[in-house]
């Protein structure tokens, strides 16, 4: 009896053991499953990412030329949560493609670093009516010379 018991004793014991290792091996595959950003928000991510390298330029005493598809896809891209737009959401971005366009028709450095400190005063007045959080980094665009 006491052979039944101890060989019961020892079957119970490995199969716990391998079931830790497969509950270790699991966690250590495992991935966190990420929400994918809306449309309007890669949208605005690509925008900051350009608006950077034109800020540094600027810094640099250099022209950046502003050539993004993206401005016009704004108007109509799915935000993250719907009620992140609304009735003024259409004239900000008008404002902003109109700020944009700004950026291109500067013909020097100091022109040009006035359009890009516009078109970043467009981003934060949007933002301050739909969706505050991005305004810190938003304001870090700005060309201070």
């Amino acid at each position: 009896m006491n052979k039944i018991i101890a060989v019961a004793l020892i079957a119970v014991f490995i199969c716990s053991c391998s079931a830790v290792d497969s509950k270790e091996q699991s966690k250590s595959n495992w991935k966190p499953e990420m929400d994918q950003p809306s449309e309007l928000a890669s949208i605005m991510r690509s925008l900051n990412d350009e608006a950077l390298i034109r800020k540094k330029s600027l810094e640099n005493g250099e022209l950046s030329q502003a050539n993004s598809k993206l401005i016009f896809k704004m108007i109509t891209a799915e935000p993250t949560e719907p009620h992140m737009v609304g009735p003024a959401f259409a004239p900000h971005t008008e404002a902003f493609i109109a700020s944009y366009g700004q950026l291109n028709t500067a013909t020097d450095v100091a022109a040009q670093i006035d359009a890009h400190n516009n078109l970043v005063k467009s981003c934060v007045a949007c933002h301050m009516n739909f969706c505050q959080g991005p305004i810190p980094r938003i304001e870090k665009l700005y060309v201070n010379i």
